[in-house]
C-alpha cells in the first residue's frame, strides 16, 4: 500500500516537471518570437484606421510618438516589417480625418526624421556606397540612400575618388556627388585646396557638373594657387568657366562677395534650413574631411566670417574683408544667446575685443552695413566700439562719403539714434559739421522721453481703431491716434520718437499698400508690422510676407494673451526688447551729463538751447544728481526760461544744501547772461534775503547780488541793525 502511494506520487511529479518544461519551452518561443512594441503599434494604427475606429488610432499612434525608442531604429523597424504599402496607405487616410490630422502628421514627420537619420548613419553610408558595385536594385536603393544622406555622405564619397577603390566604384561615387547636388558643394570645396592633385582635378569636374554659384571662390583660388600643378589649375579654369562669374578681381573678392551672401542668409545656401543644426566643414591631415553640427540660427554668420577670413589671407589689408568678418561675429554672438558654438575656439576673445582692436575704419563699414540693413543690435554694437576708439573729426567725417555716425543719428530705432547722438557729444567737436544740429535735439528727447513706448494703429472703422489701440494701451504703449490710412498719420508721426510697433486691420490688398509706404519711409522702416487678418487671409498674406522679417501676420480673433505674446515675438525678432525703464533711465542719466559738457565746453558745433524744454522739465521730473545736473547745464543756457526755472526750482526747494546749490547755479546764469528774474521772483527773492539764516541766506544774497537787483533793497536790513 505504501508503495503504491508513493509511485503514484512520483507518477505525478514527473507530470509536473513535464508539464512545466513544456510550459517554459512554450514561454521561451514566444518570447523569442513576439514582435517588438512598437511593430504591434504600426499594425494597431494601420488596422484601426481601416476600421474607421479614429479614437484607438490616434492612441497607437499617440504611443508610437512618445515612445523612447529613436527616429532611426523606428523607421528600422518599420522597414524589417515590412508595412510601408500599407502605413503609407493609412497615414494618408488619417490626414483625412479631423480626429487624426494632427497625430499623423507627427507620426509622419518622426518616421521622415528617422528615415534621414538613418540615411546618415556612417555605418549604412559605407554598406550603401559598398552596393554602388551591386545589383541594379541594390545600386538604386542605394543612390537613394545617398542621395537622402546628403552632404552627409560626401566624406566617404570623398575617401572613395582619393583612395585605393576600383575604377567602378570611383564612377559610381562621382555619380553620386554630382546627383546630391548642392549640398555637395561647401564640403567638396573645404577639402580641394588639401586633396592630391589628381583628386583636385575630379572635384573640379564634379563642382562643374553640380554647377552651383558657391564653388566659384574655392575654384578661383585653386586656379590662381602657385603651389598647385598646372593639370589642377586648368582643371579648376574650365570649371569657372562653366559656372560662370560670381564677382571680377582676385579670390579675395569672390570670397567677400560669398560672405555677402551669406549675411543675407540666403537658404540656397543652408544645406538643412529647417533643422536645428547646420553642419561646419573641416579638413584635417589624417582626419580628412570632417563636420561639426552649429545652431543654426548662427550657420549663416559662422560662414559669413569664414569667408571673411579666406579673404583676408588672400588680402590682409582688406577693411571689407576685416568689417565684414566683425559685423558676423558680432550677429553670430546675438543669435547665438545663451547657445554654443563650437567653432569658436576658447582662445577667441568676444567680438568687442576685435571690432576696437580694429580700429575706427573698419567699425565705420560695420556700422555703413548696419544702417544700409537696418540692423539696429549690429549698429549699436559698432558705435560702442566707434565711442571707444575714434577721436575727433574721424567720428563725423567720412572719407568721400557722409559719416555712418552720422547717418545714425536718423537710424529709426531710438536707441541707435541715441548711442550715436552720445558719442559725438562726448567728443566735444569745435567745428559745425553736417548733422551736428541734431544731435542736441536727440539728446533732450532721451531725457524727456523715457522709456514711453509708441504704437501706430490704422483700421478702417472706428471700432476696430478703438479695439486695437486699447490692446496696445494694455500691453503698455503710448498710442498715437488711432487713422484709417497712413497718409492721415504723417503729422502724428512728426511728434513721436519713433514707433515702436505698427498694428493694421485692413484688407489685404491695402495692407500691402501700407507696408510698403511705411517700409519706405526711412524714419520708420525699421518699426516692426503686425497685420490682423481673417483665417481665410492668413495663408496667403503669410506666404507673401514669408521673406520679411519685420512684418508679422497674425489670425483675426486670438486672446488678448495670444495678441501680446504674438506681438512682443515680433518686435524681439525686429528691433529686439522693446526700451526697459532701466535702459531709459540710464540714457537720461548720460544725455544729462553729455549735455553738461556740451555746455561747459561752449562747443560751437552745438546749441544747448535746443535742449532747454527738456531740461527745464528735468529739474522737476529728477532728484538727486540727475537733478543737479540738470540745473547746472541750465546755468549755461543763455534764455529766459533756463534762468527763471532755476529762480522757481531754488525758491521753492525745501532741503537745504539743494537749495544751496540751486541758488548758486542762479548766480552763475546771472554772472553769464545778466538777469532774466520776473517781478514776483525778484519779490520772493528778497524775501529769502531778510528771512533766511546760514548758508542758504548767503546763497540767496549772492544770488541778489549777481542779478544786479537794487541796493536799496537791503537798506531796510542794514538801517534796522
Amino acid at each position: 500500500m505504501y508503495h503504491s502511494s508513493l509511485r503514484r506520487l512520483c507518477l505525478l511529479l514527473l507530470l509536473v516537471c513535464s508539464l512545466t518544461s513544456v510550459a517554459t519551452v512554450v514561454a521561451r518561443q514566444g518570447a523569442s518570437g513576439a514582435k517588438p512594441r512598437e511593430v504591434v503599434l504600426i499594425e494597431d494604427f494601420i488596422h484601426y484606421v481601416l476600421v474607421a475606429r479614429p479614437e484607438l488610432a490616434h492612441s497607437s499612434a499617440q504611443a508610437l510618438i512618445e515612445s523612447e525608442i529613436t527616429d532611426a531604429d523606428l523607421y528600422r523597424l518599420i522597414d524589417e516589417a515590412g508595412v510601408w504599402t500599407r502605413l503609407d496607405d493609412a497615414l494618408v487616410r488619417a490626414a483625412r480625418v479631423a480626429e487624426l490630422e494632427t497625430v499623423a502628421g507627427r507620426l509622419q514627420m518622426r518616421i521622415n526624421t528617422g528615415r534621414i537619420d538613418m540615411a546618415r548613419d556612417p555605418e549604412e553610408i559605407s554598406r550603401h556606397i559598398q552596393n554602388l558595385v551591386g545589383t541594379p536594385r541594390g545600386r538604386r536603393m542605394a543612390e537613394e540612400a545617398l542621395r537622402t544622406a546628403g552632404e552627409f555622405a560626401v566624406p566617404q564619397l570623398l575617401d572613395v575618388l582619393t583612395g585605393a577603390s576600383t575604377t567602378e566604384l570611383k564612377v559610381r561615387a562621382t555619380e553620386v556627388l554630382v546627383s546630391i547636388g548642392r549640398q555637395a558643394v561647401t564640403p567638396l570645396t573645404v577639402a580641394l585646396p588639401h586633396v592630391d592633385p589628381v583628386a583636385q582635378e575630379r572635384l573640379c569636374d564634379i563642382l562643374a557638373q553640380i554647377r552651383y554659384f558657391h564653388a566659384i571662390p574655392a575654384l578661383r583660388t585653386l586656379m590662381n594657387s602657385p603651389r598647385a600643378i598646372q593639370a589642377a589649375r586648368n582643371a579648376a579654369t574650365r570649371a569657372h568657366e562653366r559656372l560662370g562669374a560670381l564677382a571680377d578681381g582676385g579670390p579675395a573678392d569672390v570670397w567677400l562677395t560669398l560672405g555677402d551672401l551669406y549675411w543675407q542668409e540666403r537658404s540656397s545656401l543652408i544645406a538643412w534650413p529647417g533643422e536645428a543644426t547646420n553642419n561646419i566643414w573641416f579638413y584635417r591631415a589624417g582626419a580628412g574631411l570632417y563636420a561639426i553640427p552649429v545652431p543654426t540660427e548662427i550657420f549663416s554668420e559662422v560662414m559669413v566670417m569664414r569667408c571673411a577670413e579666406e579673404a583676408l589671407r588672400h588680402d590682409n589689408n582688406s577693411l571689407s574683408a576685416l568689417s565684414l568678418w566683425i559685423a558676423g561675429n558680432f550677429r553670430r554672438s546675438d543669435q547665438l544667446g545663451e547657445g554654443v558654438d563650437p567653432t569658436y575656439g576658447a582662445d577667441r576673445r568676444p567680438p568687442l575685443y576685435y571690432a576696437v582692436a580694429a580700429g575706427p575704419a573698419a567699425c565705420q563699414m560695420v556700422l555703413d552695413r548696419a544702417n544700409r540693413d537696418l540692423d539696429g543690435r549690429l549698429a549699436r554694437h559698432a558705435i560702442r566700439a566707434l565711442d571707444g576708439t575714434a577721436g575727433g573729426a574721424s567720428l563725423w567725417l567720412g572719407s568721400s562719403q557722409p559719416s555712418p555716425l552720422i547717418d545714425a543719428l536718423g537710424f529709426p530705432e531710438r536707441r541707435v539714434r541715441y548711442d550715436a547722438a552720445l558719442a559725438l557729444g562726448r567728443a566735444l567737436p569745435m567745428e559745425v559739421f553736417a548733422g551736428s544740429d541734431q544731435v542736441v535735439p536727440i539728446l533732450a528727447g532721451a531725457i524727456r522721453t523715457g522709456d514711453e513706448r509708441f504704437a501706430a494703429v490704422i483700421a478702417e472703422n472706428e471700432e476696430n481703431q478703438r479695439t486695437l489701440a486699447s490692446s496696445l494701451r494694455e500691453m503698455g504703449f503710448t498710442v498715437l491716434p488711432p487713422r484709417s490710412d497712413f497718409g492721415a498719420m504723417r503729422s502724428d508721426l512728426a511728434s513721436a520718437p519713433g514707433v515702436d510697433l505698427f498694428l493694421l486691420q485692413t484688407t489685404p490688398a491695402r495692407a500691402r499698400e501700407i507696408v510698403s509706404t511705411i517700409q519706405t519711409d526711412h524714419r520708420i522702416a525699421a518699426s516692426p508690422i503686425a497685420l490682423i487678418t481673417p483665417s481665410e487671409n492668413l495663408a496667403s498674406l503669410r506666404n507673401e510676407f514669408e521673406g520679411n522679417q519685420r512684418v508679422g501676420v497674425i489670425r483675426l480673433g486670438l486672446s488678448p494673451d495670444q495678441m501680446t505674446t504674438a506681438m512682443n515675438a515680433l518686435i524681439a525678432r525686429t528691433t529686439g526688447e522693446l526700451i526697459t525703464t532701466q535702459e531709459a533711465d540710464a540714457y537720461a542719466a548720460e544725455s544729462l551729463r553729455v549735455l553738461r559738457d556740451i555746455a561747459v565746453r561752449n562747443s560751437p558745433a552745438f546749441d544747448i538751447r535746443f535742449a532747454e524744454a527738456a531740461l527745464v522739465e528735468a529739474i522737476s521730473m529728477y532728484t538727486g544728481e540727475l537733478r543737479l545736473t540738470a540745473a547746472q547745464t541750465l546755468a549755461w543756457v543763455n534764455t529766459s526760461r533756463a534762468q527763471g526755472a532755476l529762480l522757481s526750482a531754488a525758491l521753492a526747494e525745501k532741503e537745504e544744501t539743494v537749495q544751496v546749490a540751486l541758488l548758486d547755479f542762479v548766480s552763475q546764469s546771472a554772472k553769464r547772461f545778466g538777469s532774466y528774474a520776473s517781478t514776483a521772483q525778484i519779490t520772493s527773492l528778497v524775501n529769502m534775503v531778510k528771512t533766511a539764516r546760514g548758508p542758504v541766506a548767503t546763497a540767496a544774497a549772492q544770488a541778489h547780488g549777481a542779478l544786479n537787483l537794487p541796493a536799496s533793497n537791503m537798506v531796510p536790513m542794514i538801517v534796522s541793525e
